[in-house]
């Protein structure tokens, strides 16, 4: 069967079979590629800030629309009609996405923290150690052994909040230690900073979040492998209450 050939491309002088080949795929993929761009700006020029009142979230690379929802205590199909996704699966990093009733949902504002059970706070931070590529397990026992999943927990000491941050850590990680969602998500990437800076070795992770990183240093400087007896009793019984 003859192809049919565009009348340009006919008329062009001395073009060949295989010249009208290259330029009817070059045509093509002009086309393919202009659309796929045209429709991501206009989906970016199209979006309008959140209304008063509500959370924004910028999505970051990994995640998905029910994730997001289940952070802020909603469901995915209320985020997909609210901010007119027509795709659940087709959300990109940099997509803002607003959250409906920041003061209901779990936003970041004020002092107080947002509700939810703990079976909510462990789903939470089961997902934020996936995402920092931390062991959900360990990190569900570490928040259970600083808090006991109490967002409102106080120690003697003046740790804050599920995660037990001092105000001043709190600060360095740019979180509202009253806030958990904040705070799961900021102690599980302080954890995952202590992984890499002690080359992966949970134990010494979970004692410089306990003890800070300098004491664990001065443990192994004097200990060598036996660097756990030179730790706090409170920070020893940590470890071992967490990795059994």
């Amino acid at each position: 069967m003859q192809r049919s050939v565009p009348p340009l491309v006919r008329r062009l002088p001395g073009a060949n079979a295989f010249t009208r080949h290259i330029i009817i795929l070059l045509t093509l993929v002009i086309l393919l590629l202009g659309s796929a761009l045209g429709g991501r700006l206009l989906g970016v020029f199209a979006q309008s800030p959140c209304a008063k009142g509500d959370a924004s979230y910028s999505v970051r690379f990994g995640d998905t629309l029910s994730a997001i929802a289940m952070r802020y205590r909603t469901t995915w199909q209320r985020l997909a009609s609210y901010n007119h996704i027509a795709n659940a699966d087709l959300i990109f990093p940099g997509q803002q996405v607003c959250i409906p009733g920041k003061a209901s949902r779990g936003g970041t504002g004020g002092s107080g923290s947002p509700g939810g059970s703990r079976q909510d706070f462990v789903s939470l931070a089961r997902q934020d150690a996936l995402n920092v590529g931390f062991s959900p397990n360990v990190f569900v026992r570490q928040i259970n052994q600083e808090s006991g999943f109490n967002p409102s927990a106080i120690s003697p000491a003046g740790a804050l909040g599920i995660a037990q941050f001092e105000p001043a850590t709190a600060a360095s990680l740019g979180v509202n230690p009253w806030d958990p969602v904040q705070s799961l998500q900021g102690a599980s990437r302080l954890m995952a900073s202590y992984i890499r800076q002690f080359g992966g070795d949970i134990a010494k992770a979970l004692a410089a979040y306990n003890a800070g990183p300098g004491a664990v240093q001065r443990a192994v400087r004097i200990g060598g492998t036996s660097w756990r007896a030179f730790l706090p009793a409170e920070t020893q019984n940590y470890i071992r209450v967490i990795l059994g």
